[in-house]
């Protein structure tokens, strides 16, 4: 068995976890059917990845399954069935009945990929961020994002990350982007030690989440700084953000965001203080609109 190879789901061990084993067999007809109802947008990202032959370092590259099946659930479930909460997806996929639901944390779409260590997550990362950009860009503003945010836990990840994603190169490396987009793909990179100066229009953030903690003793500086803000008609020419990178604020004022968390363990415990942190951050948002 090699690491792209298909598995059909009658092959492999049933997950105990909720929505898993349905949602396996269902992504696997999809697949089957050459994945019927995606924009053409979606079809040809598809194609380009796991349809045609990609060569890296002079070596013949393809995707690995749990890669390959992670990006494939996320856009079934979103772009293909519209799931856009929990309790909708534990209705359709969902083993037995739900026991424990608080709407209060189901207020936007929350998904989370199980993968081992090395399986490469932030291949994964990178997949879901090319088919929301271009998806936004060519096809559905409203649904798509161009703006997004990848959460590091630890110094030590952000470093890693930081070599992927800083000067755009894990998508210059990889064949993530089909070469005629190639030039249509303007994406801005600011890590956490760069200043902000403005939002682009079409940005990934880069940070840990040490920076989306409040600083208390900033409380009432962060408020104004956000009351303030929020009420220009728009956030592209925010220019006095430029003596830190001061990305909890930004966040507050940053509508229609991809947050992508790398090593999300334990995410369905809500007391972890990166999710309180963004479920925080949406309130804010959503009190201000």
């Amino acid at each position: 068995m090699t690491p792209d190879q298909i598995l059909n789901p009658s092959q492999r061990e049933k997950s105990k976890t909720y929505l898993v084993n349905k949602l396996r067999e269902a992504v696997f007809s999809w697949r089957e059917q050459n994945y019927p109802g995606v924009s053409n947008t979606t079809r040809r990202l598809l194609n380009f990845w796991f349809g045609e032959d990609h060569i890296v370092d002079n070596d013949l590259f393809s995707f690995w399954f749990c890669q390959r099946e992670a990006i494939e659930t996320l856009i079934y479930v979103y772009e293909v069935m519209k799931l856009r909460k929990f309790i909708d997806l534990a209705r359709e996929f969902g083993q037995g009945p739900i026991s424990a639901y608080d709407p209060s944390y189901d207020q936007y779409p929350l998904y989370a990929f199980k993968m081992a260590t090395g399986s490469g997550k932030t291949f994964v990362m990178a997949l879901s961020i090319v088919w929301s950009y271009f998806n936004w860009k060519f096809e559905n503003k409203d649904d798509f994002t161009s703006k997004f945010l990848i959460i590091s836990p630890n110094v030590i990840v952000y470093d890693r990350l930081k070599r992927d994603f800083a000067d755009l190169k894990i998508f210059k490396t990889y064949p993530f982007i089909p070469p005629e987009w190639q030039d249509d793909f303007n994406l801005k990179i600011i890590l956490r030690e760069d200043p902000i100066y403005t939002i682009p229009e079409e940005v990934l953030f880069l940070t840990n989440i040490q920076q989306l903690e409040e600083r208390k003793s900033k409380k009432k500086e962060t408020e104004e700084f956000v009351d303030e803000k929020l009420s220009l008609p728009t956030v592209s020419n925010i220019s006095d953000i430029a003596q830190s990178n001061r990305i909890r604020e930004v966040l507050t004022i940053c509508p229609n965001i991809m947050i992508l968390k790398d090593e999300a363990h334990h995410v369905y415990n809500f007391e972890k203080a990166w999710k309180k942190i963004l479920l925080g951050l949406h309130k804010l948002y959503m009190e201000k609109e």
